[in-house]
């Protein structure tokens, strides 16, 4: 019992390691599964600050163009908004004065106020940044400006497209070039005069000493109408979260995927564990019985031959007390040898049973007709039923159905079972015999009669060798009748009659024409 108490703590405290095990696994892909969520939206954020910022530095860089830079601010904007992860984006003034949206404008609510910062919103991930654009002041700027002093060389004088003055001289008008016969000064544009793009490319880097041409003018003074562009901005960028969600949804399928195939190694491991150990126990139960089962029949052989030679001298004590009896007067002596043969008839059916019990069963099935087997066990009976007024009533649907048994064997239980009931019936009554066909295709034969009954302490071991509730029982022939009916594969079992009386039965027989279970 302590062993067996012992295996099986031992096998519940291996499954739960193993439980653990997958809890660890599970906990595990969640933490992962997190990390690579905060990953995927992080990388989102960094694409977002990117773009933004890179939208900013064009502002800033292009402040001076004034209220020209909405048209070109505008153009660069559509062009964002076409790529992929771009669905909306806007630039606003905190004064509104300038108020741009690229991109699906119903998406980004810009009617009242933009507050900065981050959020997830259903279509996406929305960016928001507020910026300070201030005007150029002398010293700001593309230009050299105040306060710092002209390169070497590049002085008034050096100018290219400059006419050289005498000292004190006046420059010429910015309008008027020289030329002409006369040396009159013609009107034209002055080849001083720089276009200036309303967005200046990006220049290659240059070397320390390399200074662009004019760059030691001043700025230009603010023009009234067109005043540089300066204030407090606000940049909304709104991007596609639909990429993430689907990497986001991949990650969440593969780690579920892991935590299930970990489950079904783990569930697989514990299966096999306990079919190890359940293999294991088997084993050892069929080595326990194949040692009893040739215990038993070493036994057996013994007590069969016991038995013969037990019989032999009983049969010689039977048939001289016999021979002697008959030469004797009637008396006390000729009934005292009346006695030895009765006992010695007792005890040679004694040892016949056993022997019945002890011998192997190998039934040699063939077609059996129960009808004609009952009507010999009625003839053979005949005087224990008269003995007690008994009627043995036989019924069957159908007397032509056969069934697949050893004839021998089925009449030996049949009449075992008849001879118990006819015991326990009472005086005037009747036996019934009842062959019928299941459901399933297989027969039942029932032994019936209107006895006591069986008491409930006793229906456990009614089949069990020896035991027995009759004071002359030798407890041995239900026993024969369940190990005849398990060597057919039938099933043998016990009921209680409506009314009174028990019910003895043999189940799961096999029909001629059925085919075999």
């Amino acid at each position: 019992m302590r062993e067996k108490t012992s295996i099986h703590w031992h096998g519940w405290t291996t499954i739960a390691a193993l439980l653990l095990a997958w809890a660890v696994l599970a906990a595990w892909q969640w933490q992962e599964y997190k990390t690579e969520c905060e990953t995927a939206r992080d990388a989102l954020r960094r694409q977002a600050d990117s773009v933004v910022n890179a939208l900013i530095g064009g502002v800033r860089s292009h402040r001076r163009i004034g209220r020209f830079i909405e048209e070109q601010l505008q153009a660069a904007m559509d062009d964002l908004a076409k790529s992929q992860d771009v669905l909306a984006v806007a630039v606003l003034s905190t004064d509104n004065r300038l108020k741009l949206v690229a991109g699906d404008a119903d998406l980004l609510d810009v009617s009242g106020p933009i507050a900065p910062g981050q959020s997830w919103t259903e279509e996406g991930f929305r960016y928001g940044v507020g910026f300070q654009v201030s005007p150029d002041v002398p010293g700001q700027g593309r230009g050299q400006g105040a306060g710092v002093p002209p390169s070497p060389g590049r002085g008034p004088q050096s100018r290219p497209g400059r006419i050289p003055t005498a000292p004190g001289e006046d420059e010429p008008p910015l309008n008027m070039r020289p030329g002409g016969e006369n040396g009159r000064r013609q009107h034209g544009p002055d080849p001083r005069e720089e276009f200036i793009p309303l967005f200046d490319e990006i220049e290659p880097r240059r070397g320390p000493g390399w200074r662009r041409e004019g760059a030691d003018r001043p700025p230009p003074p603010p023009d009234a109408d067109n005043p540089p562009l300066s204030g407090r901005f606000f940049a909304v960028l709104l991007l596609d979260r639909g990429r993430v969600d689907r990497l986001i949804q991949h990650y969440a399928w593969l780690r579920i995927m892991v935590v299930i195939a970990g489950g079904v190694v783990i569930f697989s491991a514990v299966l096999a564990w306990r079919a190890t150990v359940r293999l294991a126990e088997a084993h050892g139960r069929a080595q326990l019985l194949e040692i009893e089962a040739r215990h038993l029949r070493d036994l057996s052989q013994a007590a069969t031959g016991l038995a013969h030679e037990t019989r032999n001298p009983l049969g010689l004590i039977r048939g001289w007390t016999q021979r002697w009896m008959q030469t004797m007067p009637d008396g006390s002596q000729r009934h005292q040898a009346k006695a030895v043969i009765e006992e010695c008839d007792r005890v040679t059916a004694r040892i016949n049973q056993f022997l019945a019990f002890a011998r192997p069963c190998n039934p040699r099935l063939a077609p059996v007709k129960p009808d004609e087997v009952i009507a010999e066990l009625a003839a053979l009976a005949k005087p224990d039923l008269d003995a007690k007024r008994l009627q043995l009533v036989a019924e069957s649907p159908n007397s032509d159905c056969a069934i697949m048994a050893d004839r021998e064997m089925l009449r030996q239980a049949l009449f075992n079972l008849i001879l118990n009931a006819a015991h326990f019936s009472p005086e005037g009554n009747t036996i019934d015999v009842a062959f019928s066909e299941c459901q399933d295709g297989s027969a039942r034969i029932e032994v019936c009669d209107r006895g006591p009954g069986v008491p409930p302490e006793a229906v456990d071991l009614l089949f069990t060798p020896y035991h027995t509730t009759r004071p002359d029982g030798a407890g041995l022939g239900l026993a024969i009748v369940r190990r005849i009916a398990a060597a057919h594969g039938w099933q043998s079992g016990h009921a209680s009659r409506p009314g009174g009386g028990a019910v003895f039965w043999l189940g799961n027989i096999r029909m001629q024409d059925a085919n075999p279970s």
